[in-house]
């Protein structure tokens, strides 16, 4: 049957012919069959080339978080915090490695020595962070930061924890005030502020400035004055670190 134009004239092409019949959607495999080798890639290029280069980039996001999630994670041995001096690019490794030999260390444990601790605001901020969660063993700063910490309840008395040490290194102990409560007014008429203060001095730390093991790393004109952490989660290791660095 002939179609009718808008003339009312009839059209010489059949209904059925194929000028007006609706073109069949031709598949992917269909036009890939098509394309020669050059215009295979030039499709390729145009329109899944980028959209490959996108699903390798996810994939390697994805996987480097689940790795961080799921990755075997390593015991801690020991976490020395050196505050307000930091360290020089290689001092640290040397440090970690003499740990290592004197801890016996191996692959599944971690030493971790960590001197970004300048002297500002945010530093004290994650130092208290840090103590609060009981990750830090031992501290080594200079006298007046020391003698703060002290105050806090921050480091044990040595002389308790480890007598004989003490006994033997008594001239390199360093006695300072510690974390006293507020005494009430009776008290404080009682006895004279002087002779408190001389009652709450222990030996909290040790001067470490002049060890051999540390000293090419100090720089600050304060002596160096090291610490084992209360409560921390390595004692023994920290003390073996502590008696390692007084005597080298």
């Amino acid at each position: 049957m002939a179609l009718i134009g808008k003339n009312n004239h009839s059209s010489v092409l059949d209904e059925d012919a194929s000028l007006f019949q609706a073109q069949a959607q031709k598949s992917e495999k269909q036009k890939w069959s098509e394309l020669s080798r050059h215009q295979r890639f030039r499709y390729f290029m145009d329109y899944y080339f980028m959209k490959c280069i996108a699903a390798i980039a996810l994939a390697g996001v994805l996987g480097t978080i689940l790795w961080t999630f799921f990755k075997p994670q390593k015991e801690p041995s020991l976490f020395f915090a050196i505050v307000h001096n930091p360290l020089p690019m290689d001092a640290s490794e040397s440090l970690e490695q003499s740990f290592a030999n004197i801890l016996q260390t191996d692959g599944s444990q971690e030493i971790h020595i960590d001197d970004a601790f300048p002297n500002s605001y945010e530093s004290d901020v994650k130092l208290s962070a840090f103590l609060s969660a009981q990750e830090i063993d031992l501290i080594v700063t200079n006298e007046e930061h020391f003698q703060a910490l002290a105050k806090n309840d921050c480091f044990v008395d040595l002389s308790e924890l480890m007598p004989a040490f003490s006994k033997e290194h008594k001239g390199l102990l360093y006695l300072t005030e510690g974390y006293t409560e507020e005494p009430s007014t009776s008290e404080a008429t009682e006895a004279p502020s002087s002779q408190t203060a001389n009652q709450e001095k222990k030996a909290y730390g040790i001067d470490i400035t002049d060890s051999s093991t540390f000293k090419p790393f100090w720089f600050q004109e304060q002596r160096a004055i090291l610490g084992i952490v209360q409560n921390c989660k390595q004692q023994e290791n920290a003390i073996l670190a502590l008696e390692y660095i007084v005597s080298n």
